[in-house]
């Protein structure tokens, strides 16, 4: 899979964003899920795979963590941030990212844990660094520089 200009340019700006917000505020504001769905709009002529998928993907990976923000492990704009992450990736892209999050968010958790004492963890960068280990193994497997299409 080439990453494509969607991603490119929707999706990893966004991503960015909700981390730093995440990191500095604790909080990931509901403005960047708004702004990711927009840029996906303005950007759906670049996508290679349309809207059905889209929609698919954006439910699977809303769907995936509904457990946890039910038992309270996970807020509702992190659920909504993985949903966004199902839009431009698709379903199968976004079972995969889940899976790597779910890797990072407890390498990260026991980082906070250890060094900062607390329990609140900044899901922001777990899923932002499941989303980059994703496509960090879809360039490889594209060849030298695959991944930034």
């Amino acid at each position: 899979m080439i990453v494509q200009t969607p991603v490119l340019f929707g999706l990893l700006p966004v991503l960015s964003w909700s981390v730093w917000t995440d990191l500095r505020n604790r909080k990931v504001s509901n403005l960047w899920i708004l702004v990711g769905l927009l840029l996906y709009l303005l950007l759906l002529p670049f996508d290679q795979h349309g809207v059905v998928r889209a929609v698919i993907g954006g439910v699977v990976g809303l769907v995936i963590f509904l457990p946890f923000y039910w038992k309270g492990g996970m807020g509702a704009a992190d659920l909504k941030l993985l949903g966004l992450v199902g839009v431009y990736l698709g379903p199968l892209g976004v079972v995969y990212c889940a899976l790597y999050t779910a890797l990072a968010g407890g390498g990260i958790a026991v980082w906070v844990l250890l060094v900062r004492g607390s329990s609140r963890l900044p899901y922001a960068l777990a899923i932002a660094s499941g989303v980059a280990v994703y496509l960090l193994k879809q360039g490889m497997k594209g060849g030298v520089g695959a991944a930034l299409g």
